[in-house]
This record gives C-alpha cells, sequence and structure tokens, in this order.
C-alpha cells in the first residue's frame, strides 16, 4: 500500500483534485457540511475510485455558489440544486451556441 501511495499523490496533483478535507478547507467550510452538499448532489466527486473522494478543484467555486445562495438569498437546498442545475445547462448551451457558431462561420 505504502508504494501506490506516491502515484496517487502525484496523479491528484496531475489533475488537481482535492481531497473532502482539502476542499472543505479551500471553500471555507468544514467537512460535514460539504458531505451535506454532496448527499443533495450539489458537489459530485471527480473520482470515488479509491478509499476516499477526489473533488476538481473547481467544485471550490462551485461550493462558494452554494453558500453565496444560501446565505445571501437564503435559497434552501432544493432551491439551489435547482438554480445550479439551470445554471449549468445555460452554461452548456451557450458553449454548443459557440460551437455552431465557429463551425458555420457566424460571429459572435
Amino acid at each position: 500500500m505504502a508504494d501506490k501511495e506516491p502515484e496517487v499523490i502525484h496523479w491528484r496533483t496531475e489533475y488537481s483534485l482535492l481531497t473532502l478535507e482539502e476542499l472543505a478547507g479551500t471553500a471555507g467550510l468544514v467537512p460535514e457540511l460539504v458531505e451535506k452538499f454532496i448527499d443533495y448532489g450539489l458537489v459530485e466527486p471527480a473520482s470515488a475510485a479509491g478509499p476516499q473522494p477526489l473533488f476538481h478543484v473547481s467544485s471550490v467555486e462551485r461550493l462558494r455558489r452554494v453558500m453565496r445562495l444560501r446565505r445571501d438569498l437564503g435559497v434552501n437546498l432544493e432551491g439551489v440544486a435547482v438554480i445550479l442545475e439551470m445554471r449549468d445547462r445555460m452554461e452548456n448551451l451557450r458553449k454548443e451556441l459557440n460551437r455552431l457558431r465557429r463551425r458555420f462561420g457566424l460571429a459572435e
């Protein structure tokens, strides 16, 4: 097992992945609150194959959005999930529109 530790650390570093504790600390939250957000589907692990889930660095910004929605707007977790899903869909549609514009040579 000790032989695999450096491999895991190298892989995590190369792909900018964070442990649950690192993610919580970077976002300024406690791990238990992050686990609650995971249970609600607000944040998803990039990999759950190892002994602990790993998260993309982009999850930090997502957690900050969750906290802003909760703190500044008083949105409950179900509402946050809906808002983030709609935001993700809009972002995907924007990317697809830009891709199609480039494909057909249309100006933005």
